[in-house]
């Protein structure tokens, strides 16, 4: 019963001083812009252990808490491209990309559909034709989504080759490599442009 009561009373002392300090509020709100955030936080000064430098001393009075300014993010499951004016479409473009023929980490940016979307694929694995889509920031500087593994495949008898004013097949894939289809296919097209870095 002591030790529990010394635990207590140990507890209770540690919560008064970042209570005293300010340092509970800090907290607080950390755990808040954790639990809020929509990505995992990597690198920075706080994974380095550094602490921020002091501020002002918190006001007596209730703070008044205003919605942040930002675009709104929306939530989808859809292909993350960036619209594109059609008069802007590459002057040198490729008729035809096999994926079997790229190595891993190139990049395949394709034009597709009307009106014009441009999307971005980092190839992983070319004999399987999976590929991580890369998202490009929202407008207005919002935040960008994240990025999903898909096996990219043209819609023809040749599914690892992607031919321009072709259609194209995107199979979202779990997290895992090699991991099983986790949900439908979507059909997008044509593909007006295809370049390959």
């Amino acid at each position: 019963m002591q030790s529990l009561l010394a635990k207590l009373a140990t507890i209770a002392l540690l919560g008064a001083g970042f209570a005293v300090t300010g340092d509970l509020r800090r907290l607080a709100e950390r755990g808040t812009r954790f639990l809020n955030a929509t990505a995992v936080p990597i690198g920075g000064s706080d994974a380095a252990g550094a602490q921020p430098a002091p501020g002002p001393p918190p006001a007596a009075h209730t703070p008044t808490i205003t919605a942040p300014k930002s675009t709104p993010v929306v939530h989808r499951d859809a292909p993350l491209g960036r619209p594109v004016d059609a008069r802007r479409l590459p002057t040198s473009t490729l008729d035809t990309v096999d994926l079997r023929s790229l190595a891993p980490g190139a990049r395949v940016t394709l034009w597709v559909g009307s009106p014009t979307a441009t999307l971005a694929f980092d190839v992983v694995d070319p004999a399987s034709g999976e590929v991580l889509e890369q998202s490009a920031s929202q407008p207005g500087g919002g935040p960008q989504a994240v990025s999903r593994r898909l096996r990219l495949e043209g819609a023809s008898s040749r599914p690892t080759r992607i031919d321009r004013g072709g259609m194209l097949r995107l199979t979202p894939l779990g997290v895992a490599y090699g991991s099983r289809p986790a949900g439908p296919a979507e059909t997008l097209g044509p593909v007006r442009a295809i370049e390959v870095k």
